[in-house]
């Protein structure tokens, strides 16, 4: 990767010399922590310069995080660039970018647009993810209308990944390698890691790993109307058109703050006045206060993105103070993540060494596209290669723990050397580009079952194995840290909200328990001859 001048944010020598009240803040992250929402990074902006700033361990200030959606604030500032320099116009239509889809007799598809795209009013209804095949313009173009480009708004993250591949017909360069000088060199940011779709485009809506800090540059630049360290870094124009509502999407969200209405890769809020935000699933966010000179950024692994802002707009008005100074201040502190647990060595041990267990494919998480990974879901969902099908796992212990190798679908291989002493071990995993950190520690839950957990630390999610032995025979349980089944609770909660009568609420109370098992199937397997 290349390396830019490191442009750092003032750091304020405390948080009220600038206006920020730091145990108001306290009280906010207190209140998080008790309501389930696991912050991993969480930095104060104001005037300029950060009030507080904090990571959960094991996570620093120099782990980049996945971004999800907050992906889309970038592709949409290339956008801008493009504008600004006539690279392209908001009338550029897809089919004058990629002719060879112009003689399909489609009206629709002909008035299509980037500005369509990257505004939501498309009009396709794709799946988030779907089962893609290599040919993801093709797969769009398949999928059906719901309403003529301009005349309605939906949130399809493909969208996105369409305006990304027309932007790079058009560049002739990766977004990438465009948003470099433009972008990342003005602001410091070491060029980051963005996902691929075939053939190399970035994926657009998704797959960006940031640091926090580079979060918050992004959105102190649009907060300070494309300015940073005094440089107009992002055409002024372009801030206030990208965070301004474009189409009213009142009728089409459920809760108050997504129904405030999306520019182009920013949402209004509806909490605070005179505020726009960056969000990613899972509760990643970058929050521009005007009328506070304030920004909030915070990257987490809670599945409930109003829950996460209701929290934080309860405490914005106290949050904000008259500066002064003080050696009083509030010590801004996050939650560190459960303890690594110590158990004794199991005499298992001496009969499993050594062993490859071949691992039966589950035919139903093959059937839907997801068969288990070691990374959790989260993590792979919208990866171009997902891996999964774990197999000729082999398990070699010494003196510090356990050497876990194993095997999964595209031909990848890992090994990893496991604790099981008290710390735990950092390693990578790779899973088609994905090439993640991770840490990761073992121990024996009781004398036949090997608990295994794996932290990627980009990642919203751990995913933990425990391995039952029995002969020659293995069991594994797979399971994710949250669990599905609190995500699948919450949705299902919602739903009974929407969805009025008997019938709707008994299929909820049927499938919402079963949501666990079907992510996360046990998986049986022998001793490999």
């Amino acid at each position: 990767m290349m390396s830019f001048k490191d442009k750092k944010i003032p750091r304020a020598k405390n948080a009220e010399l600038i206006g920020v009240d730091s145990s108001v803040v306290a009280k906010m992250t207190e209140e998080m922590a008790l309501s389930g929402i696991n912050v991993h990074s969480m930095m104060i902006l104001r005037n300029g310069q950060v009030a507080c700033e904090g990571w959960s361990k094991p996570l620093t200030s120099d782990t980049p995080h996945m971004a999800y959606s907050v992906s889309k604030s970038f592709l949409a500032t290339a956008y801008g660039f493009a504008l600004a320099e006539g690279l392209i116009t908001r009338e550029t239509r897809f089919v004058d970018v990629f002719p060879e889809y112009a003689n399909i007799k489609d009206k629709n598809l002909e008035r299509l647009t980037i500005h369509h795209l990257l505004t939501m009013t498309a009009g396709k209804q794709t799946a988030i993810r779907g089962e893609k095949s290599n040919e993801w313009i093709k797969t769009f173009i398949k999928a059906k209308w719901i309403f003529s480009p301009g005349e309605g708004w939906r949130y399809v993250n493909d969208n996105y990944y369409i305006a990304s591949a027309m932007l790079v017909k058009v560049l002739g360069v990766s977004i990438t390698e465009f948003l470099t000088d433009r972008l990342y060199k003005p602001l410091g940011i070491e060029v980051p890691f963005w996902e691929t779709a075939p053939g190399g485009v970035e994926a657009g809506g998704w797959g960006l790993m940031l640091k926090t800090e580079d979060i918050a540059k992004l959105i102190l630049c649009y907060h300070n109307n494309g300015v940073y360290d005094g440089e107009q870094v992002i055409p002024e124009f372009w801030v206030e058109e990208a965070t301004t509502q474009m189409h009213d999407n009142s009728d089409v969200e459920k809760h108050r703050d997504s129904q405030a209405g999306y520019g182009c890769g920013f949402w209004k809020c509806a909490g605070v006045e005179n505020a726009f935000r960056c969000e990613g699933v899972f509760c990643q966010y970058a929050i521009s206060l005007k009328d506070y000179d304030a920004c909030i950024i915070m990257t987490s692994e809670h599945s409930d993105l109003q829950e996460t802002l209701d929290v934080i707009w309860k405490y914005v008005p106290d949050m904000f103070i008259e500066p002064f100074d003080t050696d009083e201040t509030t010590p801004f502190t996050l939650p560190e993540e459960t303890a690594v647990v110590v158990k004794p060595r199991s005499a298992m041990e001496l009969k499993i060494n050594g062993n490859t267990y071949k691992i039966r494919k589950c035919k139903f998480a093959n059937m839907i596209g997801f068969p288990v990974s070691i990374f959790p879901m989260p993590v792979i969902f919208f990866a171009q290669q997902r891996g999964g099908n774990m197999d000729n796992i082999s398990f070699d212990f010494n003196d510090e723990g356990v050497n876990l190798s194993w095997s999964e679908d595209g031909g990848f291989e890992n090994c990893l050397q496991i604790n099981m002493n008290g710390s735990d071990s950092d390693g990578y995993v790779r899973i088609g580009e994905l090439n993640l950190k991770v840490k990761a520690y073992a121990y024996w839950e009781n004398e036949n079952t090997l608990v295994v957990k794996i932290r990627p630390l980009v990642a919203v999610a751990r995913r933990v194995l425990r391995f039952e032995f029995s002969g020659k025979r293995i069991k594994m349980y797979p399971s994710t840290i949250p669990s599905t089944d609190e995500k699948a609770k919450k949705i299902g909660d919602k739903l009974k909200c929407i969805l009025i009568g008997r019938w709707f609420h008994w299929w909820i109370d049927f499938l919402v328990p079963k949501v666990g098992r079907i992510l996360n199937p046990i998986h049986y397997g022998k001793i490999k001859k």
